[in-house]
Formats: structure tokens, C-alpha cells, sequence
């Protein structure tokens, strides 16, 4: 593993489960919302255990035969019957708007598939799960997305005596940004906003603050003096008497008074070849410089197409390090087509920085720095409702320096990293072994 992909890649290999998943009662529940001009598409994965708690039915007569990586109904009937039983309950728990306006769902699939067994390969002899597609359809790209989810295990994990906190973690898939998103009984609804930019506009670069280039002089005020001093001074030499103290005194008045009515005439700017061009950062300046920069690197990793995520990446990242980041870890990424699985940064918490150098590239008049961080990173796999948390620790040295009027990372160099135990609620429990 190369230095760059061990202190930055913790979406793709640093949070792969490691043996069978924990539990999680989400897990009961797998959801993916898709938006498109004309329709948004909501896929639900139910296990049967929780199929068979949430929507009681007697399913020991079930005419299934299996086609493909899924069950059919041999008898129609039966279909029909399990399709009126979901609707009936989740017509009443789920509500879904487009730009403001409820729109009543369409069932457009509804089939059984195998179940997993604990090694996670697929088993036809157990009770088979449900997948459901419901599609709500809109009348052009919108605006504003609105999903309340009210299908919750908590009853189930409550019987099942999970204990857990209860959420459901989904993948929002719109557009050009694929992310997860969590839906809870305290907050279960979230609102989707269409972006009014493109992708690379989203992400701002981060500007250097840069020192005035020139130096402006008053030409007329400056012109006043100088012919005053250089008119008394050319008396002097030429012999003349001293003239009295009221006559230079007055002179000077009337020299100072035209300087300052003046002083915005004729204004010129003259380089400053003598001074810094810009102005190096201190401690707090650096550590902001440096945390915009570190946050937009994992933003780039949110958006779908190859162009986007490099030209997100480019705006924080240049020179051989961009490439660099960009093959390594959107290749990783790469992940959430296979089988469904998306890894994603939930959050990402710089813990202490250290800017240990600041100055003027060598040969040059452009400037960087050095800053040591530290910084957890939360995230996720995601798989059909199988949610694997995990939250590493980061320690490193970076390089970052000026690159026109915008500040990038140029080097890396990581110093450790280990993995952090977490309690239910993400708090850490104690240090896990090195990574």
C-alpha cells in the first residue's frame, strides 16, 4: 500500500468488514433512493424476519419457484395478495413529495429473493427476502425532494433483543452525487435540493492572501514637497541669506496643504520588488487553510463520474499527488458497483494541527507550509441494509503551498494510524489495534 493511499483511503479499505458483520437492526431494512427527470425510485430490501413482523401474513403456502437471483410466483393470486398486504402498510408509514407535491406511489415490483446465511453466500433453502420498487413519478427534473420513512425495526429489535439504536441507512443516488444518508425516528425526514452549479463549482477553492503587489504614491502631493524642500534648499546653496522663519514656516503650510487637497491626483503604482508577495500564514490561518483543503479531498469522492471527482479533486490537490490520489482511490471506489456495496465518509473530525514550517518556495516568490494534523474519519460500507461503521485515526505531515492565487496539498507523508472503538453513539470506547 502506497503512503497515500493508507492516510487518505479509509472510505474504501480501511472500513471493509473484517468476518461476519455486528448486528444492527437497520440491517432488516436496505434502502436506495434514485432521482431522475422523471421519476424517483425508491428500492426497499426487507428481511423475512422483519417482513414477518411488520406485515404478518401466513407464507408457508407460497407457490415460489427460483429464476435467476430471484423467486416468481407460480400462482397470481398469491402475488397479488402479498402486493395489497405491502401496500396497505406502507401506504400509511411512507411519504414521499416532489417539489412540494405528495405524489402516490406505484408498485412496480415486488419479488422474494434467497437469503444469506451467516458467511453471506446465498441460501434458496432459507425464508426468502422481500425487494420492492416503488416509483413515484414527476413531471420534469425537480427541484426539491422530500422523503419522510416511517418503517423503523424498532419494535422488531426491541423483541429481538438487539438494543440498539434504531436507523436506517440508505443510498441517495441523484444526479452526479451518489452519498448515504441516515433516516431515524427523531429525524425521519430528509430533503434532497437540486444543485444549481456544476460539481466542480460546489467545492471552493481555498484563495491565498496575498500582500499588495505595489506601493501607491500621491504624485502631485509628493511633487509639493519636494519642490518646496528643493526651492529652500537651492536658496541656501546658491548664497542667499537665511530667509525669515515666518516666510518658511508659511511655505511649508501652503506646501503641506497641496499635498494633502492632492493626494488622490495623479496616484501611481510602483512595484515592491523588496517585499513578500504574499502574506504566510500563522498558526490559525494555516490550520484553515489546511482543514478546507482536507474536507474538499473527501468531497470529490461523493460525486459518480470519473471527470467530476478529478476536476472536484484538482481544486485541493495538484501536481503528482493529484494523479496519484485520483487513480488510487477512485479505483477503490469503484466498489459500490460490485454487488451494491458503497463506502462512504460519514464524517471526518480533525483532532489537533501543528503548522510546523512557513516560507517562500526556494527560487521563487511563492509560498508554503507544513502541517501536522491529526484527524478521525467516520464511515460506512454499505450493502443492502448491512451497515459496517468503522472510525479510524489519521496522523501525517503535509505539504501545502501556493499554486497561483490558490493554496493545494502537494505531499503527504503519513506518521500513524490505528483504529478507534466506538460506543452505539460514535463516542470512543477505547483504541483498537494498529490498522
Amino acid at each position: 500500500m502506497t503512503p497515500l493511499r493508507a492516510v487518505i483511503c479509509v472510505a474504501c479499505l480501511s472500513l471493509l468488514p473484517v468476518g461476519r458483520a455486528t448486528a444492527h437492526p437497520g440491517q432488516h431494512v436496505g434502502l436506495k433512493i434514485t432521482i431522475d427527470d422523471q421519476v424517483v425510485r425508491l428500492e426497499i430490501l426487507l428481511s423475512n424476519d422483519f417482513l414477518s413482523f411488520l406485515i404478518p401474513r401466513d407464507r408457508s403456502g407460497l407457490d415460489l419457484r427460483l429464476a435467476g437471483d430471484a423467486f416468481e410466483f407460480a400462482d397470481r393470486a398469491q402475488a397479488e395478495g402479498e402486493r395489497a398486504a405491502f401496500n396497505a402498510v406502507f401506504g400509511e408509514l411512507n411519504v414521499l413529495s416532489i417539489d412540494g407535491v405528495e405524489v402516490e406511489p406505484i408498485l412496480a415490483e415486488l419479488t422474494f429473493i434467497p437469503a444469506a446465511d451467516a458467511s453471506g453466500a446465498v441460501d434458496p433453502a432459507l425464508p426468502p427476502d422481500l425487494r420492492v420498487v416503488q416509483r413515484f413519478p414527476g413531471k420534469g427534473r425537480p427541484r426539491q425532494v422530500a422523503v419522510i420513512w416511517g418503517v423503523f425495526p424498532e419494535d422488531y429489535s426491541v423483541a429481538a433483543g438487539l438494543g440498539e439504536p434504531v436507523e436506517i441507512v440508505a443510498e441517495l443516488d441523484a444526479y452526479d452525487e451518489n452519498t448515504l444518508i441516515t433516516f431515524t425516528p427523531e429525524e425521519p425526514e430528509v430533503i434532497w435540493h437540486a444543485p444549481r452549479t456544476p460539481a466542480v463549482q460546489r467545492v471552493m477553492p481555498v484563495v491565498v492572501s496575498a500582500r499588495p503587489a505595489t506601493l501607491a504614491v500621491p504624485a502631485v502631493s509628493l511633487a509639493s514637497l519636494v519642490i518646496w524642500a528643493g526651492g529652500w534648499g537651492l536658496r541656501r546653496m546658491v548664497g542667499r541669506r537665511s530667509a525669515p522663519r515666518l516666510a518658511v514656516g508659511g511655505s511649508l503650510v501652503l506646501a503641506l496643504a497641496v499635498a494633502l487637497l492632492c493626494r488622490n491626483l495623479l496616484v501611481l503604482r510602483l512595484a515592491k520588488p523588496w517585499a513578500t508577495p504574499v502574506a504566510l500564514p500563522d498558526e490559525q490561518a494555516a490550520a484553515g487553510v489546511f482543514t478546507a483543503l482536507h474536507r474538499n479531498v473527501y468531497r470529490a469522492f461523493d460525486y459518480k463520474s470519473e471527470s467530476d471527482v478529478y476536476d472536484v479533486l484538482a481544486r485541493s490537490v495538484d501536481g503528482d499527488l493529484l494523479d496519484q490520489v485520483y487513480f488510487e482511490i477512485y479505483e477503490s471506489l469503484v466498489m459500490r458497483d460490485q454487488g451494491g456495496a458503497v463506502a462512504r465518509v460519514q464524517s471526518v473530525d480533525v483532532l489537533e494541527t501543528e503548522l510546523v514550517s512557513a516560507g517562500l518556495i526556494p527560487g521563487t516568490r511563492r509560498a508554503a507550509f507544513q502541517m501536522r494534523s491529526r484527524w478521525r474519519v467516520h464511515g460506512v460500507v454499505y450493502h443492502w441494509g448491512h451497515v459496517h461503521a468503522r472510525t479510524n485515526e489519521y496522523d501525517a505531515l503535509y505539504t501545502v503551498a501556493q499554486r497561483e492565487d490558490q493554496w493545494k496539498i502537494t505531499g503527504v507523508k503519513p506518521l500513524g494510524q490505528r483504529r478507534v472503538v466506538t460506543d452505539g453513539e460514535g463516542r470512543p470506547a477505547g483504541d483498537g489495534s494498529d490498522a
